[in-house]
C-alpha cells in the first residue's frame, strides 16, 4: 500500500477511535478566514483558529521545557493516538489541532532536539511519497511548540503556500529534478544564512518542501525574530500572532476572535517585517 493510501486509512480510523481528533476536523470545517491581497500578485488568508492557543502561546524557554513531559515522545502521547511507521525512524501521526486538511504531525521515535540540517533528505523522500501534500518544518526560534523532539509537519496542498518569494517577507527557493542536489543547494543556504547568525545554534529559519512537475522544491524562509512586538504588548495593542511556517508562507493564524477582527493589511505587513530577515 502507498504512503498516501495508508495516511487517508489512519485518518478514516483516527476518526471513529479518537473523538479529539474528530471533533479538530470539525472545527476545520467551520473557520473563520479572510483574505488580503496586494496588487492581485501574492495574497495573505487570515484563519481564526482558537484550537491553536497551545501552540502560538508556548513558552520555550529551557525552564519550561525541562518542566513539562514531552507530547511527541509514545510514552507520553495520548492513548488512543495512533500512526504510520516511515523511514524505520518516524512515526507519522494525525494533528488534533489542524490547521490545514490532513494535518500532520511527523516526530522521530528519538527525543532530539528540533535541528533540520541533514534532515531536508527525510522531508524531500516524505514529499516524493506524499505528492498531494506540502512537507513544514519550524525552527526551535520559529514557531515550534517542542523544540526539543524533532519533528516534521504536513497537510493537503493549498497553492496559497507554494508562493515564493514577495515584498512581504523573505524566501529562498530550491528547485531540482535531483534530490541530492536539492539537499546541498540546501546545505550551501544553510551555511550562508549560519554566516549571518553565527550565534545562533541553528540559522532562525522556516523551510516547506513539496514536489510539483517532476521537481524536488524547498521554500526556506530566513528569520530574525520568533515573535513581533505586537506578540508583547499590552490591552488593545497586543496581537497574539507567533509566526511559523504556514504563517510566513501565506496562512496567519489567529487564535483570538479580536485579533481576527482587528488585524489589518498593515498589521501584517508590519508582523512579516519584524520577523522575516532580508537576505541578498
Amino acid at each position: 500500500m502507498d504512503l498516501q493510501r495508508e495516511i487517508s486509512h489512519l485518518f478514516s480510523a483516527q476518526q471513529i477511535d479518537w473523538e479529539q481528533l474528530r471533533d479538530g476536523i470539525l472545527q476545520l470545517d467551520n473557520l473563520r478566514e479572510k483574505e488580503f491581497t496586494w496588487g492581485g500578485d501574492y495574497q495573505v488568508r487570515l484563519q481564526f483558529n482558537p484550537a491553536r492557543m497551545v501552540s502560538t502561546a508556548a513558552t520555550i524557554s529551557k525552564e519550561a521545557i525541562e518542566k513539562r513531559p514531552c507530547f511527541l515522545c509514545e510514552i507520553n502521547r495520548p492513548a488512543r493516538q495512533k500512526g504510520v511507521p516511515f523511514m524505520g525512524k518516524y512515526i507519522i501521526l494525525c494533528n488534533p489541532f489542524p490547521i490545514l486538511r490532513n494535518h500532520l504531525t511527523i516526530p522521530l521515535h528519538s527525543h532530539v532536539p528540533q535541528r533540520i540540517r541533514k534532515k531536508t533528505g527525510d522531508m524531500l523522500t516524505l514529499a516524493e511519497q506524499l505528492p498531494d501534500y506540502l512537507i513544514f518544518y519550524n525552527g526551535p526560534k520559529c514557531g515550534a511548540s517542542a523544540p526539543d523532539h524533532f519533528h516534521l509537519q504536513a497537510g493537503l496542498k493549498v497553492p496559497l503556500l507554494m508562493q515564493g518569494d514577495n515584498e512581504l517577507r523573505s524566501c529562498l527557493q530550491i528547485e531540482s529534478e535531483n534530490k541530492n542536489e536539492a539537499q546541498e543547494l540546501f546545505e550551501d543556504v544553510y551555511q550562508y544564512l549560519h554566516h549571518l547568525q553565527p550565534e545562533e545554534t541553528e540559522p532562525m529559519m522556516n523551510v516547506i518542501a513539496f514536489t510539483e512537475d517532476n521537481k524536488y522544491k524547498l521554500h526556506i524562509f530566513p528569520r530574525k525574530a520568533h515573535r513581533p512586538r505586537h506578540y508583547y504588548e499590552k490591552g488593545k495593542k497586543q496581537l497574539l500572532i507567533s509566526p511559523g511556517a504556514l504563517d510566513m508562507a501565506g496562512l496567519m493564524i489567529c487564535v483570538r476572535e479580536e485579533d481576527f477582527e482587528k488585524i489589518r493589511k498593515q498589521d501584517i505587513e508590519d508582523i512579516y517585517s519584524q520577523v522575516s530577515m532580508p537576505v541578498i
